[in-house]
């Protein structure tokens, strides 16, 4: 094991053992006093101080990487762009499926659970914003940066990240899609050494979940959902295209990785 990889191990470790406590102390508040407000603040504030730690010891580094002044606003339109193309994959391909006759579910007892979570300040704060960007220093700036760092190969590393990304989830039936929407941020990632981009990116994935929890986004009939899928997918492979086009390999020994093996 390499020093590199040594090190980025311990920092998850202390990033997974910090994330679950303070999710675990917020259960316990929400049990006691039976107050959702209780659960939300505890982790906006524990989330934060997670926040604090990791930057403030430079062991993740938040900055638009590659990507310069003059390309910003374009990428961060085009991450846009990405991260709706995507949700409206993933519903599109879940309502051809018919996901809920498949795995029904009591949507009222769902319903009210969304609405504790995302209910107040703190809900907002905690779903759309806080965890995002926690999730962002876990699995891209410390599992996958570091992944990288240790010379692992792009796409292993990639897909390792992203799938410890969907089994943190603990969500069976969204593992796929989960999945999926690792890869794409950690070729993002990967491609513009841009964590504020993946951030972004998050916050509007979340957000529009949480608007979409409230909404009955089912798509019908089918061959509107076909249009759909079809058009979405389309504008999701134009994002990743112009992220390809745009930025080269984010680090250079990349280039010359086979070359660089003994």
């Amino acid at each position: 094991m390499n020093k590199e990889l040594g090190r980025t191990i311990k920092l998850f470790l202390l990033w997974c053992l910090l994330y679950v406590a303070t999710a675990i102390i917020g259960l316990i508040l929400w049990r006691v006093f039976k107050n959702i407000e209780f659960f939300n603040w505890t982790i906006v504030l524990g989330y934060i101080l997670i926040i604090i730690l990791f930057f403030g010891k430079g062991y993740v580094k938040l900055s638009f990487g590659r990507i310069e002044k003059p390309m910003i606003w374009p990428a961060v339109g085009v991450s846009v762009l990405i991260a709706v193309a995507q949700l409206f994959v993933l519903f599109s391909v879940l309502t051809l499926l018919d996901v809920d006759h498949l795995f029904p579910k009591n949507s009222e007892s769902s319903s009210e659970v969304y609405e504790q979570l995302f209910s107040g300040i703190a809900g907002i704060l905690h779903a759309c914003i806080i965890v995002p960007i926690v999730e962002e220093i876990g699995f891209r700036g410390i599992l996958l940066g570091g992944l990288l760092n240790s010379r692992c190969r792009p796409w292993l590393a990639i897909i390792i990240s992203a799938i410890v990304f969907a089994l943190f989830h603990m969500s069976p039936l969204k593992i796929a899609s989960i999945i999926l929407f690792g890869i794409i941020l950690g070729w993002l990632y990967w491609r513009t050494d841009s964590l504020i981009l993946c951030i972004f990116i998050h916050v509007v994935n979340n957000s529009l979940c949480a608007v979409f929890s409230f909404i009955d986004l089912s798509i019908q009939p089918h061959s509107i959902c076909l249009i759909t899928f079809s058009v979405s997918l389309f504008l999701l492979a134009l994002g990743l295209w112009w992220f390809w086009k745009k930025f080269s390999y984010a680090k250079p020994y990349y280039y010359n990785y086979k070359t660089m093996k003994k």
